[in-house]
């Protein structure tokens, strides 16, 4: 029965008649709020998987350029007369990029987590008076 039949119908009263126009209207906006979502899933997943996608990457390079640098560094000075103290950093930022994360963790701020690898890593590079600042830090978009 359409809602004109409905509406037409001798045994509903005013008030379902009423009733029947309110719901028609909550159920077409419910409807409506339904498509459009699908569309802007449809529409907006794959852009933000790319976006996720080339981000991950452009963090992993910088993390694993860090990682690189600290585990030569903390080869190349096995024995070596450099203060405990450069030594130390060295370890405890090896010790942090060893942490990152490798998967998705909704309980862990990735930016935060990098932000403190590259102050440390700052850190380290002036205490061994070295300019070994990583290669593609003016092309990240954080």
């Amino acid at each position: 029965m359409s809602n004109d039949e409905k509406a037409n119908d001798p045994a509903k009263d005013i008030n379902e008649v009423f009733d029947d126009i309110l719901l028609s209207e909550e159920k077409l906006i419910a409807e409506s709020y339904q498509e459009g979502l699908k569309i802007g899933i449809a529409k907006g997943n794959p852009e933000g998987y790319h976006l996720g996608y080339h981000r991950g990457a452009e963090l992993g390079a910088e993390i694993g350029f860090y990682t690189g640098v600290v585990e030569s560094y903390l080869e190349h000075l096995k024995g070596s007369n450099t203060p405990e103290k450069v030594l130390k950093s060295l370890r405890d930022l090896k010790e942090i990029l060893d942490a990152f994360p490798k998967y998705n963790a909704e309980d862990v701020d990735i930016i935060e987590k990098a932000n403190e690898i590259r102050a440390k890593y700052k850190k380290i590079c002036a205490q061994l008076k070295v300019d070994a600042a990583y290669p593609e830090n003016d092309n990240l978009s954080f």
